[in-house]
């Protein structure tokens, strides 16, 4: 809490039950996180995302999504959001049997962490529906000047 903005830390003290937090409030916890607890290293932000994942994804849920391709998984994702999240829209487009590219537009604050995490969280949740040797690169990026963030990822079943 220490290494957060006076703003933020404020807003983390005093939690609202059934609201939506502020955008900028998840950044600063999260680059809080990373430079207390991972000595600035931004693999923390991906450690995290695998976590926030493992923790989304109920054991019914992973129950059915094993059932279907892990591009089904990442099309139902981009759907899920919107359980979380009121900013930002999923475009899946799949790219054969065992490859998809996930394209986020919309979120109002770029930070490359925030990415770091998102690219984690996807991550783990092929491997929690079963894939197998994930491969997962952020090909674009709006920290780094494009238009919308885009993860290729492609798996074996």
């Amino acid at each position: 809490m220490e290494a957060m903005p006076e703003k933020e830390r404020i807003q983390f003290e005093m939690p609202v039950s059934g609201k939506w937090y502020d955008l900028e409030l998840a950044h600063a916890s999260l680059r809080a996180l990373v430079e207390v607890l991972g000595d600035g290293s931004e693999e923390l932000a991906a450690d995290f995302g695998r976590f926030d994942a493992e923790r989304d994804l109920t054991g019914v849920q992973r129950f059915f999504l094993r059932m279907a391709n892990p591009a089904y998984t990442i099309e139902k994702a981009g759907e899920y959001w919107n359980r979380f999240c009121d900013f930002g829209e999923w475009k899946i487009e799949r790219r054969g049997k065992s490859e998809a590219a996930a394209t986020l537009s919309g979120v109002p604050l770029v930070e490359k962490l925030y990415c770091r995490q998102l690219g984690g969280y996807l991550v783990r949740m092929f491997e929690l529906v079963g894939a197998k040797d994930i491969q997962v690169e952020h090909t674009s990026c709006r920290a780094r000047g494009d238009q919308v963030c885009t993860w290729v990822g492609s798996w074996k079943e």
